[in-house]
């Protein structure tokens, strides 16, 4: 339950069931991560490891043993729906149930460009698993088609949107907390994880080279942790950044922090589905985003928001685009159909229903 934008839609879903009555079990493969408070009281909750064991040690255990082992190993109770939320090892855990319930697995990852399963299983292995499941879903249309591309299956693969928060709608009625109203320039944020895929080292580069043409009334906030953080930090410190780019803790709550901002930017190398620029999108902000397919699907093709190409030097040519055309925030703000927006909860809601009621 680390921050991840996939255990944040769980979270949702989570409520979501949870609101509506459903008796429901979730396996928590490593007790750990920021996620886990948040998870309703309503639903019960049993966890496969411990603290006590490493992520190291869980990972052999889940690697040497087969699926249905594992599956003997951790599940217990008979249930009508199972699910697994995230590839890798859940997908292979509920692929070893020998019961007739009806089996989902969520793909949230575009294997097309970043399929990072395939270093923890051979092709034909996570083939074998996906074969066990009676529905495939898809966080975006391009994720169902490099899916349906990897591994052929296309019949049971269906699109689903990321779940929106419920309480989003809230935030576009009421006075949100200005988190950023010491700051007297232009805030642009990022949020997410602190990952290679992400490429917010790039994002900083970039940044870097436009600060030192003269912009100094500009600042770059990076709200998320990761791995390269650290690293991060010390580039940041050691090239006299400190004073336009601010480092932000995970936040449970990122909406204040949006609706604080004057752009948000999603810089990644590769997204199948970017909860964080659908729900700034339906907060009514600007976003910037490399040209990936899943920017291209959120954003409507850039109609909603500026996509830049795929590079270091486009994400600076992106940020100075808007910084010159201050009037372009206020043109894109003004496309936003929020009441046609195909990611709206009560769109997504429906096609949830349908797929897990049998």
């Amino acid at each position: 339950m680390q921050g991840g934008g996939a255990e944040r839609v769980l979270i949702n879903l989570l409520n979501l069931f949870a609101d509506e009555g459903y008796n429901v079990t979730l396996l928590v493969l490593r007790k750990e991560g920021i996620y886990l408070d948040k998870i309703p009281s309503k639903i019960k909750v049993i966890y496969g490891f411990r603290t006590l064991f490493g992520k190291k040690i869980s990972n052999k255990v889940l690697s040497f043993f087969g699926s249905k082992v594992l599956y003997k190993m951790f599940v217990r109770g008979n249930f009508d729906i199972e699910i697994s939320f995230l590839e890798g090892f859940p997908t292979k855990l509920i692929s070893g149930s020998s019961s007739d319930s009806k089996k989902i697995a969520w793909v949230h990852a575009d294997f097309g460009s970043y399929h990072w399963t395939n270093k923890m299983f051979s092709y034909g292995e996570e083939k074998k698993f996906y074969s066990k499941f009676h529905d495939i879903v898809c966080v975006s249309k391009l994720c169902a088609r490099s899916f349906s591309d990897k591994f052929g299956f296309t019949d049971n693969v269906k699109t689903v949107y990321n779940l929106l928060d419920k309480n989003l709608e809230n935030y576009t009625k009421i006075k949100f907390n200005d988190v950023f109203n010491k700051y007297k320039t232009t805030k642009i944020t990022y949020v997410g994880r602190v990952e290679i895929e992400k490429s917010v080292d790039r994002l900083i580069k970039s940044f870097e080279e436009i600060l030192s043409m003269g912009y100094k009334d500009i600042t770059l906030f990076i709200l998320g942790d990761g791995s390269l953080k650290e690293d991060l930090e010390r580039y940041v410190s050691q090239n006299n950044l400190s004073s336009n780019v601010k480092f932000i803790s995970f936040k449970y709550n990122v909406y204040d922090y949006i609706l604080s901002s004057d752009y948000i930017i999603m810089p990644s190398y590769s997204e199948s589905f970017s909860l964080v620029l659908a729900e700034s999108i339906y907060l009514g902000k600007m976003c910037i985003a490399t040209d990936t397919a899943g920017a291209r699907e959120v954003l409507k093709n850039g109609e909603y928001g500026l996509i830049v190409d795929n590079s270091k030097d486009g994400i600076k040519q992106g940020i100075l685009k808007v910084i010159n055309n201050p009037e372009l925030k206020d043109e894109y703000i003004f496309r936003i159909n929020r009441k046609d927006y195909e990611f709206s909860r009560v769109n997504v809601v429906k096609k949830i229903f349908d797929i897990i009621n049998f």
